[in-house]
């Protein structure tokens, strides 16, 4: 992992203190994330799922994108998702739906790993 890398993991670290947060070192220098147990409201069956998403070795210059949850969500309406997530997937050898919030102004001044996180869990919230 590049230091950039390992920087935006213990970051991640210490903003969900609470949350088991598995790594895995990426080829390239970047790093596998899994948070544990976030809760992602009511409106959802199960209302709290892992998040996963690649740090890539091009941290902090890249948006940190897509994010992964579990594959089993659904709605509690059983309405679909809607947009902004994908059909079933697979990632890392996990049933997945694709969360896709790409942020077009990624500063690397100011937008973590982490903040963006944050961000992801807010907007699957408020669907």
């Amino acid at each position: 992992m590049t230091p950039e890398v390992k920087v935006a993991i213990e970051e991640i670290k210490a903003t969900f203190p609470d949350q088991r947060v598995d790594v895995e070192d990426e080829p390239q220098g970047g790093a596998y994330v899994v948070v544990h147990d976030l809760s992602i409201g009511t409106t959802y069956a199960p209302s709290s799922t892992w998040v996963g998403f690649v740090v890539s070795y091009q941290y902090p210059y890249a948006d940190v994108y897509p994010h992964f949850i579990d594959g089993e969500v659904q709605r509690v309406d059983k309405q679909g998702l809607g947009g902004g997530f994908s059909n079933r997937a697979t990632w890392q050898n996990r049933s997945a739906v694709q969360v896709s919030r790409r942020s077009n102004r990624w500063n690397p001044a100011v937008d973590t790993a982490a903040t963006k996180l944050i961000k992801v869990l807010e907007w699957i919230r408020i669907r």
